[in-house]
């Protein structure tokens, strides 16, 4: 099974074989989306916050 992971997910993957890409490949951007009815809601701004503090 071949899968491209970012490095610190598979950092302490003792039973992974790591190798660096035979190609550069770029960076991506992460965001959020949900819906405009949750936006104030205290649970999922919990949620987001601790989301991104996990990031």
């Amino acid at each position: 099974m071949v899968a491209m992971l970012p490095s610190r997910l598979v950092r302490d993957a003792g039973a992974l074989e790591v190798v660096e890409p035979p190609l550069d490949v770029p960076g991506y951007e992460m965001s959020m989306l949900w819906p405009e009815r949750v936006h104030r809601d205290p649970a999922h701004q919990w949620l987001r916050e601790f989301i991104v503090s996990a990031l």
